[in-house]
């Protein structure tokens, strides 16, 4: 079964991991336009040769998985800084109908952000003016959402107004005019979704909030879905980059006429009505979410279930995982128990052997060392299924999901030793990725970065390779280390490391059977 696949841009997360994926079934191919289309940050996609390559390819597709940020815009950094007309957009807008027309028997699952607004003062994946004005144009935004609502302070009115006056008009004229456009971008896919064009749509909500542009624009969405009467074919809920494993699993699940069970376990009592960092909602309401889009139940009894998603997370608050030994208080320790998290997490696999994904989502961006240590300490993690825990819970969370979904189907693949190994080398990819890079590494790099390169994390330019050799090498002295006790045979080696974008914070770490 081929599944044409337009990702969300050039990084691993979207390019890469959905592939990964697709090679752990025994029926998905899954076909990827050339990555030198897909451009590279700020650079968008050749959107015309990618549609090009779509209606040369589609025609022996059964599905489509295709990002709508990515053939309208060109990428997810561009739908946040392009200067393109409505015109244009609509233009490309109406090539959906078209594919649906020449392939009409193609089943498409289309998805398209809720654009972000940043909260911080860096431009490196928003327009230049946001190294001085994002954190205020933000909370401009937050502050005309509450007097949207009837919720603003006579004090928080005057610093709406003073934000008004001291961002320049330009700059808000150019920032409220894309988002004009984005919006109307999405209702017109919500639109396909009505005319049949699209099976389903994912709209995830990017790095948002209760309140803000975000909140707003998701509020028209929703009603705009209601008046359509497309809401059991449309997902809104918090994410982004693990949106397309999401859908995925979705279509996977589909094609096997597979009804996932999916029992969540957490850490700490009250952690299923923590909101996390860069999200609008509790997590348990996400997880459902997530756990419905990609063609699941969320299941409530252990005993009746086909995996567990075991997460990892406070009953308090999340935290940046570059700031856990600041931020990570008495509270926060008091409300989690990880010991017996991990004993249950040991109970289940050994007494159910069923599929075991764990999301360490008590960090974002990283990991939390404690309880990666005891982790390692109880030698916990070769006999679970799945693993994440990097950027935000959702990102975590829903490719943690899809993995193990699809694991669950075949038994965590006992009977298949080709496919075991596949699926141990993706797991052993985001240990070093989420934990031995962005967190354990990140903070030695920095250090680095300052004393001998003069650079920072964000713009290795001309350091890019010096920096890449490092982090090898370091990668390499853990993984041998963690081998000798993991694989006594050393059966897997790191066959690709790379950073995404020209940036320390996003990883390409590749695991493979070592064929030494």
């Amino acid at each position: 079964m081929k599944v044409l696949y337009i990702p969300l841009d050039d990084r691993a997360c979207n390019y890469r991991f959905p592939y990964d994926l697709s090679k752990l079934t025994d029926n998905i191919e899954l076909l990827r336009p050339p990555y030198e289309l897909m451009g590279f940050l700020k650079q968008g996609a050749d959107v015309q040769k990618i549609w090009e390559w779509i209606f040369q390819n589609a025609v022996d597709c059964e599905y489509a998985v295709l990002s709508v940020d990515t053939l309208v815009y060109g990428n997810l950094v561009n739908s946040r800084i392009h200067n393109l007309t409505i015109d244009i957009c609509m233009e490309r807008i109406n090539k959906f109908r078209e594919l649906k027309e020449r392939v009409p028997g193609i089943k498409i699952h289309a998805f398209n952000l809720v654009a972000r607004v940043a909260a911080y003062n860096n431009s490196f994946e928003d327009p230049m003016y946001w190294d001085t004005y994002g954190y205020d144009i933000w909370r401009y935004t937050c502050l005309l959402d509450r007097e949207s609502r009837g919720e603003i302070s006579e004090k928080e009115r005057e610093e709406k107004n003073k934000l008004k006056n001291s961002i320049p008009k330009e700059i808000m004229t150019d920032f409220f005019g894309r988002r004009d456009i984005d919006r109307e971008v999405n209702k017109k896919s919500a639109l396909l979704v009505k005319e049949g064009v699209f099976d389903t749509l994912n709209i995830p909500k990017d790095d948002n909030g209760e309140y803000g542009m975000s909140a707003m624009d998701s509020q028209v969405m929703q009603k705009e879905v209601d008046r359509l009467g497309i809401s059991n074919r449309v997902y809104i809920y918090p994410g982004t980059d693990e949106v397309a494993c999401n859908i995925l699993a979705r279509i996977f699940c589909e094609s096997k006429a597979y009804l996932p069970r999916v029992y969540v376990r957490y850490s700490a009592s009250n952690a299923p009505f923590v909101v996390p960092k860069y999200e609008d909602r509790v997590l348990n309401e996400s997880i459902k979410w997530q756990i419905h889009s990609a063609g699941g139940i969320f299941e409530e009894c252990a005993e009746f279930s086909d995996c567990m998603l075991a997460v990892n997370m406070s009953g308090t608050k999340q935290v940046e995982a570059s700031r856990q030994k600041e931020d990570i208080d008495s509270a926060f320790r008091a409300s989690i128990n990880i010991n017996e998290f991990l004993n249950y997490i040991k109970f289940y696999r050994n007494t159910m052997d069923k599929s075991v994904g764990i999301a360490e989502v008590s960090c974002c961006n990283g990991c939390e060392n404690s309880f990666m240590e005891m982790m390692m300490q109880l030698d916990l993690f070769p006999h679970i299924t799945a693993f994440g825990g990097w950027n935000t819970a959702q990102n975590t969370i829903g490719v943690v999901l899809a993995h193990i979904i699809i694991a669950s189907f075949y038994k965590d693949y006992k009977n298949n030793m080709e496919a075991y190994l596949k699926n141990e080398s993706f797991k052993l990819g985001f240990l070093l990725s989420d934990w031995v890079c962005q967190t354990l590494l990140q903070d030695k790099v920095s250090k680095e970065m300052n004393s001998l390169w003069q650079s920072d994390l964000y713009h290795l330019k001309e350091n890019r390779v010096k920096v890449r050799d490092w982090y090898r090498n370091e990668l390499e002295i853990w993984f041998n280390k963690f081998l000798n006790r993991y694989s006594k045979n050393k059966t897997f080696a790191i066959k690709e490391f790379d950073f995404d974008w020209d940036s320390a914070y996003f990883y390409n770490v590749v695991v493979a059977k070592n064929t030494l």
